[in-house]
C-alpha cells in the first residue's frame, strides 16, 4: 500500500508544470518604445502650370511641371508661357526619421467654370528624411503631369492635390 501511495505521489508531481516544481525566481524581459513627434505639414506654394496655348492636335498632349522645369507637349502643338512652379510643402517631425509621401488620389480632376475637366497626376518623392525637428523641417516638392485632350475647352481649370505623410 505504501508503495502504491509513493507511485501515485510521484505521478502527481510529474503532472505539475515545470514552473510549479521550481523554488521560485524572476524572469525579466526588456521593454522599449520610440515616441515620435506628430508630423505637421504646411503648404508653402501651389502647383502652377502657367498658361498653355493649344494648337491643332489629334491626340492627348501632356504638360509636366517638376523641380527640373516644365515640358510642354510634343511636336510643338502646345505653347507654354508664364510663371510655373511645383507645389511646395514643409514637413516637420522627429529628427532622422523617414517619412512616406503619397497622393490621396492618384489622379486629380481639374475643372473650369463650365464644368469641363482635365486630368492631373501628381508627381512627388516616395520618401523624405527629416533632417531637423525644429521649424526648418524638410521641403517636399510636388509636380504633376497634366493631360490635355484634343478639343479641350479654354478657361481656368482648378482643383486640389492632397498629399499624405506618415512615418515609415
Amino acid at each position: 500500500m505504501i508503495r502504491l501511495l509513493l507511485v501515485l505521489a510521484a505521478l502527481s508531481l510529474a503532472a505539475l508544470p515545470a514552473a510549479a516544481q521550481t523554488n521560485g525566481g524572476n524572469i525579466t524581459a526588456p521593454v522599449s518604445v520610440k515616441v515620435l513627434k506628430p508630423l505637421q505639414v504646411e503648404t508653402l506654394r501651389q502647383l502652377d502650370f502657367g498658361t498653355i496655348a493649344m494648337g491643332p492636335f489629334t491626340s492627348t498632349q501632356t504638360v509636366s511641371v517638376t523641380t527640373a522645369g516644365r515640358t510642354c507637349g510634343s511636336g510643338g502643338l502646345l505653347s507654354c508661357s508664364g510663371t510655373f512652379s511645383t507645389a511646395q510643402f514643409r514637413v516637420t517631425g522627429t529628427n532622422r526619421e523617414t517619412v512616406l509621401i503619397s497622393s490621396v488620389t492618384p489622379t486629380v480632376t481639374l475643372r473650369n467654370a463650365a464644368g469641363q475637366s482635365l486630368s492631373l497626376t501628381p508627381v512627388h518623392p516616395a520618401t523624405a528624411t527629416m533632417p531637423n525637428s525644429g521649424n526648418q523641417g524638410v521641403l517636399v516638392e510636388v509636380g504633376g503631369q497634366l493631360r490635355i485632350p484634343p478639343g479641350a475647352a479654354d478657361g481656368v481649370y482648378s482643383g486640389v492635390i492632397e498629399i499624405q505623410v506618415a512615418y515609415q
